[in-house]
């Protein structure tokens, strides 16, 4: 059982570091901006819903204006529930996404190339060398 588990882990290891991808500071910022269109996308599409709710609340109340001096009292309410229910759901969508967003560009703002000093002793002499590193800064 045991040789079992380490021959899967190791070739899931191995798997993993030769077919995965590797994220970049420009996936992120592309991911970061995709978001905010879909998020702003959402925000005007909840909007227009939850003013369509407001005008067919105003059409209803109008109808049971008229309707009140007379025996049919049938005005139907659901559409306004259905465009008030999905402009909200729109408008908590395109919040999520925001939110999302900014991490995201957080992230790529974390990510960069830097240059590093090694200090490598030669023949008695303390050199200093410098090399590309990738860095990124965690934040807590």
């Amino acid at each position: 059982m045991k040789k079992i588990f380490f021959t899967v882990s190791a070739a899931l290891l191995i798997v993993i570091n030769c077919f995965g991808q590797s994220v970049t500071k420009t996936d992120y910022l592309k991911k970061s901006k995709n978001q905010k269109t879909a998020a702003f996308v959402l925000l005007g599409v909840g909007a227009a819903l939850d003013i369509g709710g407001i005008i067919a609340t105003i059409s209803n109340a109008n109808k049971e204006v008229d309707n009140l001096f007379s025996s049919d009292n049938s005005v139907n309410h659901s559409a306004e529930y259905v465009l008030y229910s999905a402009g909200t759901a729109s408008l908590l969508g395109s919040l999520a996404l925001f939110i999302i967003s900014k991490g995201n560009k957080k992230k790529a703002l974390s990510l960069g190339i830097d240059t590093k000093q090694f200090h490598e002793l030669k023949k008695s002499s303390l050199y200093a060398v410098r090399y590309p590193a990738l860095t990124m800064r965690i934040r807590f």
